[in-house]
């Protein structure tokens, strides 16, 4: 029936959860998932005060090392499992296309 489970995570406490229900459902059908985590662009004018407290590069190499990690558990969790996984890191949405 299904043969590819979309799983999104921001590696919250909560994610964790559903990507571990994802897991299980995918070994539970013989289907593999794919695993998102999407990280926003550096913006000049923000409240966020990460950000307000980085330069452009710091904040670029900030949320590469947590989608990495973030992405990297989720692989660890999957292949635990027996499960395959693929793993994508979302950009700015500009670069989705409409």
């Amino acid at each position: 029936m299904y043969k590819n489970i979309l799983i999104p995570t921001d590696g919250s406490e909560l994610a964790s959860k559903a990507v571990e229900h994802g897991i299980a459902l995918a070994k539970a059908i013989s289907a593999k998932i794919t695993v998102i985590t999407v990280t926003l662009p550096f913006h000049v004018f923000t409240l966020d005060p990460q950000i307000v407290e980085e330069t452009a590069d710091q904040h670029e190499k900030r949320v590469q090392r947590h989608a990495q990690s973030t992405l990297t558990a989720v692989a660890a969790k999957a292949k635990a499992a027996g499960v395959t996984c693929d793993t994508a890191h979302g950009r700015e949405p500009e670069s989705w296309g409409a």
